[in-house]
């Protein structure tokens, strides 16, 4: 396991990215400016004008240049003190681009919410539908190629169902729900598979990569696959925050 103990530079602290918080256990206070509070519900973006603040007993996982790293407290964790690397690498390029890591959000149309996938959202694949609609029952559904024309797949369902049609290669796809259509874009995963190599997640507790793993494909732009592996984990805090970072509200 990597720990980030004192990662100080020698000379001017950097001024680049900032980190991205996957986890938080324990008593843990965001210091910024004057203002000290609980830290907030991973996954959270600490610039670098903030510090972290670790209670004894206390851990977080960051994402920054370099990959994964767990910090066990008491410490204090200061992302302008990290010492920058000769070179980006994928993560700190991603986190560089980051001001926000809110997405577009759940699709609505006359009271029914998309909420798996992000309509409109790059994906890697399509794993599950799901959606909210009070009272709408049994819905139609069915799968588009946007670019070849045709249908890919169909079936009904009441509140969503798992994908179980062909793997998607890289296109725009139609896929309406009751009447309902929204956009798919299914990427190429070249991008993604670097950004994940970079984190270097299996340099952390099994315990931790879930949402490491999770919290880097929210990074990459791929908000549906970041919901996915939420899901598997079984992690609800973890899924509240990812759901709440995709606008995905109740």
């Amino acid at each position: 396991m990597l720990l980030l103990l004192a990662m100080m530079a020698l000379g001017e602290p950097s001024q680049g990215a900032p980190a991205m918080v996957t986890t938080v256990n324990g008593s843990v206070t965001l210091v910024d400016g004057a203002s000290r509070t609980a830290a907030p519900r991973p996954p959270f973006l600490l610039s670098t004008s903030q510090r972290l603040e670790l209670a004894a007993g206390s851990r977080v996982v960051l994402l920054r240049q370099g990959g994964a790293f767990a910090v066990d407290g008491p410490k204090t964790v200061d992302p302008s003190a990290f010492t920058p690397g000769p070179a980006a690498d994928p993560v700190s390029s991603a986190l560089a681009k980051k001001t926000s890591l809110a997405v577009a959000g759940a699709s609505r149309a006359s009271g029914f919410a998309l909420t798996r996938p992000v309509a409109g959202a790059p994906a890697l694949a399509l794993h599950e539908l799901r959606w909210r609609c009070e009272a709408c029952g049994e819905q139609a559904v069915t799968l588009s190629d946007l670019r070849e024309g045709g249908t890919v797949w169909s079936a009904t369902a009441s509140d969503g169902l798992a994908y179980t049609g062909p793997v998607l290669p890289p296109g725009a796809y139609s896929l309406n729900v009751g009447g309902r259509e929204f956009l798919v874009r299914i990427v190429d995963g070249t991008e993604a598979a670097a950004l994940v190599e970079a984190a270097q997640l299996a340099s952390l507790p099994e315990a931790d990569r879930a949402a490491a793993l999770a919290s880097a494909y929210l990074l990459g732009g791929l908000p549906s696959d970041a919901l996915h592996e939420a899901d598997k984990s079984g992690d609800a805090g973890l899924v509240a925050g990812l759901e709440a970072a995709a606008g995905i509200l109740p």
